[in-house]
Order: structure tokens, then sequence, then C-alpha cells
């Protein structure tokens, strides 16, 4: 369900961090973390970081983050 940190849906999904509506509250929290982030730093090392963090949190969570997910990735 999560994708690998290689798929071309992570570079759509750092591209519409802004826009990305979702349900839960602690996904809500990690988008925005991601956010401010990435907002400082625009390296790609910075974004790749990003990546895995959000890799490692859906991975984690993904029972519970079913639906944001799919949203998400499709």
């Amino acid at each position: 369900m999560v994708p690998t940190k290689s798929d071309p849906k992570w570079g759509k999904f750092m591209g519409s961090l802004a826009t990305i509506q979702v349900t839960d509250l602690s996904t809500r929290m990690m988008l925005n973390r991601l956010k401010m982030r990435v907002s400082f730093d625009h390296s790609e090392a910075a974004r790749q970081k990003a990546i895995g963090e959000a890799y490692d949190f859906f991975l984690k969570n993904q029972a519970n983050l079913k639906d944001d997910i799919k949203q998400i990735f499709g």
C-alpha cells in the first residue's frame, strides 16, 4: 500500500505537500513538519530525508492510515 521510496509518487507527494488534504491528525502534523523543513532547506538531501521520514511514518502506521495513504498515493 505504501509505495517504495524510489517510486515516482514520492516526487508528486513532495510537490503537493501544501495542498494535501487528509483526515488523520497525526498525518496532518507530520505533513506540516515536512512542509516547514523543506521550506527552509530546498536541497535534495532535505527532500530525501523528508521522503524517508514520511515513508517510515506511513509504513509504521499503514493499518490505521489506509484512507490517508489511498488519498495521497491513489
